[in-house]
């Protein structure tokens, strides 16, 4: 048995919406603390976790952890016809094979959507150690975005104890962003020695729409290594995206 409650649907759309930028399908874990997810994207270059804890409904039960699997654009179609106003129903059916969601608002709604079969919905767990950790305003990590994406299709993250930039260069054109320890937008650094590691934009460009989810963005980088970015509301929420690095040919 499972069956969810938002009062404002607003948070759960928001996430799933930036989900929906990697993750067409999608399993997620109903547990009895709340809701998670963890997917590959089909190039096998992001890695996706999403946590949204039972503190965010109105009204959360489920007897034993339940997967649902389920068509992100489908799912995402249905939410998007809910008003801000509505209290929104998401609940199994009996038999566990459809996903029954209700709006009640000025009137009742039902709408009802098949489960689907995800092949191997088990991703690979990762143990990374990050050299250097920045908790960064969101907003300076969509200026570094926007700077870069009239200079190029690659975007350079580095750092040290002292700064944290943002680069970004093509044939004639480059771009750097630099925020120095102790600016109010960064609110922590801690690094150890120097980081640098080359992505590409159009990944970075989809990852920043988590964005509208929190004002502050945890930036965890090495030298030549992954990065992981999340965006995270206390006891709420809680996204995060690993991007594998641009490797030059």
């Amino acid at each position: 048995m499972f069956k969810a409650v938002l009062d404002d649907v607003t948070p759960f759309r928001d996430a799933l919406t930036a989900v929906s930028e990697f993750i067409t399908e999608a399993s997620f874990k109903a547990k009895k603390d709340g809701i998670y997810m963890t997917a590959v994207d089909p190039t096998m270059v992001v890695l996706v976790n999403l946590k949204f804890l039972a503190t965010n409904f109105g009204k959360y039960e489920v007897d034993s952890e339940q997967e649902i699997s389920v068509n992100m654009e489908s799912l995402l179609s249905v939410l998007k016809r809910a008003s801000s106003s509505d209290k929104v129903t998401l609940e199994l059916d009996k038999d566990g094979k459809k996903l029954e969601i209700t709006f009640v608002g000025k009137s009742t709604r039902r709408f009802v959507q098949p489960l689907i079969n995800i092949e191997d919905s088990e991703s690979p767990e990762m143990n990374l150690d990050f050299a250097t950790v920045v908790d960064l305003q969101t907003s300076i990590l969509e200026d570094g975005i926007g700077d870069a994406s009239i200079v190029s299709d690659t975007l350079v993250l580095s750092a040290d104890e002292k700064k944290f930039s943002m680069s970004s260069k093509g044939d004639l054109n480059e771009v750097q962003l630099d925020i120095e320890k102790g600016n109010k937008a960064i609110l922590d650094l801690t690094s150890k020695g120097s980081s640098s590691s080359k992505f590409s934009l159009d990944y970075f460009k989809k990852i920043v729409k988590a964005g509208k989810l929190a004002d502050v963005v945890k930036i965890e980088i090495g030298k030549d290594y992954p990065a992981r970015l999340t965006f995270r509301q206390k006891d709420s929420l809680e996204l995060s995206y690993v991007l594998a690095p641009r490797v030059e040919d």
